[in-house]
């Protein structure tokens, strides 16, 4: 069972009241910050009820129009993961080493990260964090959040600031500065997909104000509302995680509807809802598996290509560059 974009269940006072006392601050109305998303200030401020993230994305996306080219996004992501809303995010916070706090990034996802998905990968060396349907031009003002609610996160735990590499799948903004300022100078642009990376060497160090025994609570607390609230997985993530594992067959949207027990036109019907489609979902999960396979297994463009069955390694130029918008040599490089 999986839940899907439309249904309700996080909290409206956690991660919008950021966002409101943020655009207060600017002089921007709160009305028009939740505009055409079905919520209201008094929802907010009651606590008690309850969203769903079309509805954020919705808030979040008015947010984009309203603070373009300002810094809004950066201070709406450096909060939303050292406030402690829930006990989710306690539990990262207490947590005993980086890698463990990130494990649970991944597991409670819904509640931390609603707006977009995390997914990590490792190689020898590095960390690398990436979510999923980041590659959208209008999901940059998500990314922006997402990466400095993590750098914001990591730097909290450490009580200093880790060296993380940034890489966007866009061409630098007008607005530099707010990136210096705010995640650093470690920036790459005109990547393959939006990606932050980080040395092995500090997911496993101890954190200075770690405690088991309240994250052993605040973990649990979390799990059984996890699992009452039936959000331990969404529709997406679900359909990424089967499209990743049979990423090396000629796959189908009709065998995929029959692999979820549906009709391809509820399938259809399912993406559009979510704002995709399975063309767009099937380019990402073969876009993500070739970047996993430059960064954690070496392997070259001949290789990739004959894992996953394309003709030859001209192809598979060809097909990055549609997955991507850039060549093959922007993921080497």
């Amino acid at each position: 069972m999986s839940f899907e974009c439309d249904y309700n269940y996080i909290p409206a006072h956690h991660q919008l009241s950021i966002l409101i006392d943020l655009s207060a601050s600017h002089e921007v109305d709160h009305h028009v910050l939740l505009r055409g998303s079905g919520i209201f200030l008094e929802d907010i401020l009651s606590g008690q009820k309850l969203i769903s993230q079309q509805q954020l994305q919705q808030v979040l996306r008015n947010a984009e129009l309203c603070f373009r080219n300002q810094d809004i996004s950066f201070l709406f992501g450096q909060r939303s993961l050292t406030t402690p809303f829930n006990n989710a995010i306690k539990s990262m916070l207490y947590a005993s080493t980086l890698n463990e706090a990130l494990n649970r990034y991944l597991i409670f996802f819904a509640s931390v990260s609603p707006w977009l998905y995390p997914r990590v990968i490792y190689n020898q060396n590095q960390i690398h964090i990436y979510w999923l349907d980041e590659n959208k031009f209008e999901n940059r003002f998500l990314i922006e959040s997402a990466m400095s609610s993590l750098q914001a996160f990591s730097r909290q735990l450490y009580q200093a600031k880790l060296p993380w590499k940034y890489e966007f799948n866009f061409s630098e903004p007008d607005y530099i500065e707010q990136y210096w300022t705010h995640l650093g100078n470690d920036l790459e642009f005109n990547r393959p997909m939006n990606m932050m990376s980080l040395p092995c060497d500090f997911i496993h160090k101890q954190l200075p104000n770690a405690s088991s025994t309240l994250a052993a609570i605040c973990h649990q607390h979390a799990l059984q509302q996890t699992t009452s609230q039936n959000i331990q997985q969404s529709f997406l993530l679900r359909l990424y995680q089967y499209l990743m594992q049979n990423i090396q067959n000629n796959i189908q949207l009709e065998q995929t509807a029959e692999y979820f027990q549906m009709s391809s036109a509820s399938l259809k019907r399912k993406l559009k809802k979510h704002q995709t489609h399975f063309q767009a979902q099937l380019d990402q999960s073969r876009l993500h598996t070739a970047i996993i396979l430059y960064r954690v297994h070496g392997f070259k463009t001949e290789q990739i290509s004959q894992y996953l069955k394309i003709n030859d390694a001209t192809n598979f130029r060809r097909a990055f560059k549609r997955w991507s918008g850039l060549t093959v040599q922007s993921a080497q490089s």
